[in-house]
C-alpha cells in the first residue's frame, strides 16, 4: 500500500476524519436551510446539490459553484464553507437587482388566486381556454419561475399583484413571499393590487394598518415596485366609490406609500388627488386616462356568459399594443396576464401557442415593446 493510501485510510478511520469524497456526498445528500445573513435584504433559500454540483466542493472544504433553489425553483451561483458534520457556514449567495424601472412603466395585472378559482361550483375549469401550463397552482415554484420569465420575454416591468389581505382568501397573501424572491436578481418588479376596495368601504384604520403590512412585509425587498422610492399600492374599486374613497385612501396614507385608485365618474375633480389613477375594464380593447395611465386588453369571455364582451383579434391586439406605446402615458397595463376565469390572458394557451412557448399575445408584446 502506498504511503497516499494508507493516509487515506486513516483519514476515513479517525474520528476526526473528514475528507473531500466524504464531505461532496453529504453534500448532495439533503437540501438545506440557509439565509443570506451578509446581503440586506437576508434572503432565504432551499438549497439542493446533484452530485456533479457538489465536485464544486473544493480544497479547504469551500464551495463555490451553482446549486439549485427549491423555493423558486432556480439555478443559484453560492459561496460557502463546509463543516462536518454538513453544516453551511459562511454563506454567500447572488446580489440582488436594486434596479427600478423609469416611466413609462409597462405592467401587467397577475392573479395567484389558482387553484381555487378554477372552481365554481359546479363548474371545473371555470375558463374558456387551456393554459400551456395546465390549471396550475400559484403556489408552484414552477409555476412562478414559469411566469417571472414570461413577463420578462414580454419586455413588462412589473407585476400588479390581486392581494386579498393579509388573512384574506383566496390566499394571495401567502404566496407573495415567493414572486419577490423568484424577482430578486432580475429587473422585473411586483406591486400589490387592493383587491379590498372593490368588494367594500375599508376604513381609514384597516387601509392604514394594511398599508402599514405591506410596507413592513414586502416593500423593503429589493423586487417590490418604487417610484421615487415610494412602494407602490395598485386599488381596485366599484361603481360606488366617488371623491370620499379617494379621501379615505389620502388619509390613511401615513406611510407615504404611492398609491393608484381606480377611477370613477368625476375622479379629475376630488379634492383629494392619489399619485396617479387607472381603470379596469377589460370589456374595451383600449381605455386612457392620460396622462396616468392607458389600458389594453386582448379579450374579454367570461366562462358563464353566453357570448364575449371583447372578441380576440391578434391583429386589433398588435394595433392597441402599438397605440399604447404612442400614449407616453406614465402607466401602460395590460389587462391581464393571467385572469383565466373572465379570459382576458396573454399568457400562453393552447390556444394560441407559438414556438416560442410564449403564446401568440406575449410574442406581440415581446416583438413591439422596447
Amino acid at each position: 500500500m502506498t504511503a497516499a493510501a494508507i493516509l487515506g485510510a486513516l483519514l476515513v478511520a479517525s474520528p476526526h476524519g473528514w475528507t473531500l469524497t466524504h464531505a461532496r456526498h453529504v453534500l448532495a445528500s439533503k437540501t438545506y436551510a440557509v439565509t443570506d445573513a451578509m446581503q440586506a435584504d437576508q434572503p432565504r433559500y432551499q438549497l439542493s446539490f446533484s452530485n456533479r454540483a457538489a465536485r464544486s466542493l473544493r480544497r479547504g472544504f469551500v464551495f463555490d459553484g451553482s446549486a439549485h433553489d427549491t423555493l423558486t425553483d432556480t439555478e443559484v451561483q453560492v459561496r460557502f464553507s463546509f463543516k462536518r458534520p454538513g453544516r453551511i457556514v459562511g454563506f454567500r449567495g447572488p446580489p440582488a437587482d436594486t434596479s427600478q424601472p423609469a416611466f413609462p412603466i409597462r405592467a401587467a395585472f397577475y392573479y395567484a388566486w389558482y387553484p381555487e378559482a378554477w372552481w365554481r361550483d359546479p363548474v371545473f375549469p371555470y375558463s374558456r381556454f387551456h393554459p400551456s401550463l395546465d390549471y396550475y397552482s400559484a403556489a408552484d415554484a414552477q409555476v412562478v419561475r414559469d411566469h417571472t420569465d414570461a413577463l420578462r420575454y414580454a419586455h413588462l416591468g412589473a407585476g400588479i399583484y390581486s392581494w386579498w389581505g393579509a388573512d384574506g382568501y383566496p390566499p394571495t397573501d401567502l404566496r407573495f413571499w415567493r414572486y419577490l424572491a423568484a424577482a430578486r436578481t432580475t429587473p422585473l418588479r411586483w406591486a400589490i393590487y387592493y383587491e379590498r376596495e372593490g368588494y367594500g368601504d375599508p376604513s381609514v384604520a384597516q387601509i392604514d394598518a394594511d398599508l402599514r403590512y405591506i410596507r413592513d412585509t414586502y416593500a423593503g425587498k429589493p423586487a417590490y415596485l418604487k417610484v421615487d422610492g415610494r412602494f407602490v399600492v395598485y386599488v381596485y374599486g366599484d361603481p360606488s366609490d366617488g371623491c370620499d374613497t379617494a379621501a379615505r385612501w389620502r388619509a390613511a396614507n401615513t406611510v407615504g406609500a404611492y398609491i393608484v385608485l381606480k377611477a370613477f365618474a368625476g375622479f379629475r375633480s376630488c379634492p383629494a388627488q392619489p399619485d396617479a389613477w387607472h381603470q379596469y375594464s377589460a370589456a374595451l380593447p383600449e381605455y386612457d386616462l392620460l396622462p396616468d395611465s392607458f389600458m389594453i386588453a386582448p379579450g374579454f369571455d367570461e366562462r358563464s356568459e353566453a357570448e364575449p364582451r371583447l372578441t380576440r383579434d391578434l391583429g386589433r391586439w398588435r394595433a392597441d399594443v402599438a397605440a399604447m406605446l404612442a400614449s407616453n402615458a406614465r402607466w401602460q397595463l395590460v389587462l391581464s396576464f393571467n385572469e383565466w376565469p373572465e379570459g382576458t390572458s396573454v399568457e400562453s394557451a393552447r390556444e394560441w401557442a407559438t414556438p416560442s412557448g410564449h403564446g401568440a399575445y406575449l410574442d406581440v408584446l415581446h416583438e413591439l415593446l422596447p
